[in-house]
């Protein structure tokens, strides 16, 4: 909240002074933006370039949704789950070393998040299920730098 001095004119000269109060909208320091044409990731603070990360993105048959979104859930060391099978948290593992998700539907949600593929990431591919694949050193030095609640944008251009 915001207290803020405003003064009116009145006729004959006078003028009055009045105590205004405004909420200022929340404002998050960090934030997320995703390019899907250029794949890459960059980490604003204070609407500054912070940091920019290759990424691989959601292939054809899966795209990653354009969208506003913010981080609901982060993993350090995330088991992966699919259709009974479970790999322990590491290298080896789909999603990498680090986990993020931002985005739910239905009972899938898409994340951001390392992977075991690095070359992937490299290329700046198409080939995730829509999720955003980084590379494990870089989703690390990512995933210490944001919350959950960080806003994340991604966009078409």
């Amino acid at each position: 909240m915001l207290f803020r001095l405003r003064r009116i004119a009145l006729s004959a000269g006078l003028t009055l002074l009045t105590l205004g109060l405004f909420q200022v909208p929340a404002r998050a320091e960090k934030a997320i933006e995703i390019s899907l044409k250029e794949r890459y990731l960059t980490l604003f603070d204070n609407g500054k370039v912070v940091e920019r990360f290759p990424v691989a993105i959601g292939a054809p048959e899966s795209p990653t949704p354009a969208g506003n979104y913010a981080i609901t859930r982060m993993e350090e060391a995330p088991v992966y789950h699919k259709g009974g099978k479970v790999i322990a948290p590491g290298p080896k593992n789909p999603v990498g070393v680090r986990y993020m998700a931002y985005f739910q539907i239905g009972s899938g949600e898409y994340a951001i998040h390392g992977t075991a593929w690095p070359n992937w990431v490299k290329l700046r591919s198409a080939v995730s299920l829509g999720c955003i694949r980084m590379l494990n050193k870089d989703v690390v030095k990512l995933f210490q730098q944001v919350d959950v609640g960080t806003p994340v944008v991604v966009t078409t251009n």
